[in-house]
């Protein structure tokens, strides 16, 4: 098998797992799947719609079937900021990439956002970014930050640093440690990162997950030495790290690593005792609240999908994608990942290739081969047009076909925009997709003031209609059926739009 078409199969794999596991990550049940999809086991994508913002701001999200969530996003984010030697520009994408994906960041949990938030600090630089946020009355630190928020992103480095296993080992974890300090967080990534370079190296007939999990648990604290840390790059962030603290950074990684062990252990266990997958997940801390998310845990449940799985390669992701309680997104793309890489994208079924930015992902897979056999050349550098500039939404200025500009992702075009009212009076979400001509998608939401002068599409969809009615002597009751109407009026919405014109027939002939 050509090594191009690992690469395209992980890639690819990965973003459609992510994609798959997204329409379930939130469901509580085959019931509630039932009700959303229309089906109690999901294989293929759907459209679907999901409530963001929060319950005063918030609006609709309505996705198209095959879109990704922020897993696929920032590593895309990572490929990005991957230089042609292979070594990661970790400041540019802590300075760069991170603050203008928060502009389009879609899924994203809360410590992964507010590491981006506080990165822009000029205190702050990609191995000092040590803080702290609330979740309610609790204050998170960021040394307790040990979700996968690092591993979902760090594909790129192993595929562009194929064989080199301790120049992959170093990159991610630098890589990790601009937004997660906990060493759950930082050797899940890390495991990820190994456990790609291993497979790469495996032909499908030639698998075993006997040898394969061997591989991986062996000598594991060796393989996994964070001696690196002493060097200067990190030798600052170790000792911030150590400050008030009862176990120092490198005593804990060295206990997550045995935890690490034992939990190999239970994987082979499970395989050699035909255990189910919930049975593993559970062992594995997958349906815990506490450790759901954690870094190690799904990264390890994406390695047993994809040993359990090795001959029945789509069926591994399904299940992960089906295994309904867990963090389904990412222990789908972590199988994704893994699953590509040993069997390539002849796998993947036409029904699958609808995943976002199909084409995008196969370019940043050819260009990580290519950084990986010392043969790449410069990624295409941005000319800005004379255009918006979409990292700065202050009103509703934007138009269909509109050219706009982002520093990270270049020129692009506003294929659609939509207007939203939340609860909360006086406000208004605008909400632009753009198609940028790197081939990448996104979409950008901005919470706006109704009362600050505003034109073009504002006054389209609440203005005009508006005045419309001013004059006319509706009653109350249909006023008020007006007005909580006219909030939920987006651009395509021709059936809403219909309906307000039987309200205002019902009044006139009642009149």
């Amino acid at each position: 098998m050509k090594i191009e078409k690992k690469y395209k199969g992980s890639l690819k794999l990965a973003s459609i797992g992510d994609a798959l596991g997204w329409m379930t990550e939130f469901q509580k049940s085959k019931e509630s799947l039932k009700r959303t999809f229309g089906v109690d086991y999901i294989d293929t994508f759907h459209d679907w719609k999901k409530n963001v913002g929060g319950r005063f701001h918030g609006y609709v999200d309505g996705l198209k079937a095959g879109s990704y969530s922020d897993d696929t996003q920032l590593l895309l984010s990572v490929a990005r900021s991957v230089k042609d030697d292979g070594s990661v520009d970790q400041y540019y994408f802590a300075k760069s990439e991170l603050p203008d994906w928060l502009l389009y960041s879609r899924g994203a949990g809360r410590t992964i956002k507010n590491a981006a938030r506080k990165i822009q600090r000029k205190s702050a630089s990609w191995n000092s970014n040590f803080f702290t946020f609330k979740v309610g009355k609790t204050t998170v630190d960021y040394r307790e930050s040990g979700a996968n928020g690092a591993a979902m992103r760090v594909l790129p480095i192993a595929l562009a640093n194929f064989s080199d296993s301790k120049k992959i080992q170093e990159e991610i974890f630098c890589n990790s440690i601009i937004t997660h300090g906990h060493p759950r967080a930082i050797l899940g990534a890390m495991l990820y990162g190994y456990s790609i370079n291993t497979i790469l190296k495996i032909k499908p007939d030639d698998f075993s997950h006997n040898v394969f999990l061997t591989e991986l648990g062996e000598n594991i604290h060796q393989k996994f030495s964070v001696n690196f840390v002493s060097n200067d790059k990190l030798r600052d962030w170790e000792k911030q790290w150590n400050k008030n603290v009862k176990t120092p950074f490198k005593d804990l990684f060295k206990s997550i690593l045995d935890e690490t062990q034992e939990y190999l252990r239970t994987i082979y266990k499970g395989l050699i005792n035909n255990a189910s997958d919930f049975d593993v997940l559970t062992r594995l801390g997958c349906y815990e609240n506490e450790t759901k998310g954690s870094g190690t845990s799904t990264v390890l449940a994406g390695i047993y999908f994809t040993c359990k799985y090795s001959s029945q390669p789509l069926k591994g992701i399904e299940q992960a994608v089906n295994s309904i309680g867990t963090d389904t997104d990412s222990i789908a793309a972590f199988a994704g990942g893994l699953i590509g890489a040993l069997h390539g994208e002849s796998v993947i079924p036409l029904k699958w290739y609808k995943v976002q930015d199909s084409d995008y992902i196969d370019h940043m897979a050819i260009r990580l081969l290519n950084i990986s056999q010392n043969r790449a050349t410069k990624d295409r550098l941005f000319q800005k047009e004379e255009s918006k500039n979409i990292s700065k939404v202050n009103s509703d200025i934007f138009e269909i076909n509109d050219r706009v500009f982002l520093n990270t992702l270049g020129n692009g075009k506003v294929n659609s925009i939509d207007i939203q009212k939340p609860i909360t009076k006086g406000k208004y979400n605008l909400i632009l997709d753009v198609e940028f001509d790197i081939g990448q998608s996104c979409r950008f939401a901005k919470l706006l003031n109704l009362e600050e002068k505003k034109t073009g599409l504002l006054e389209k969809y609440f203005n005009d209609e508006l005045n419309l009615f001013a004059d006319l002597n509706f009653k109350k009751d249909t006023k008020k059926q007006i007005e909580q109407f006219m909030s939920k009026l987006t651009e395509t919405n021709q059936k809403e739009f219909s309906e307000i014109i039987k309200i205002i027939v019902n009044e006139i002939n009642n009149s």
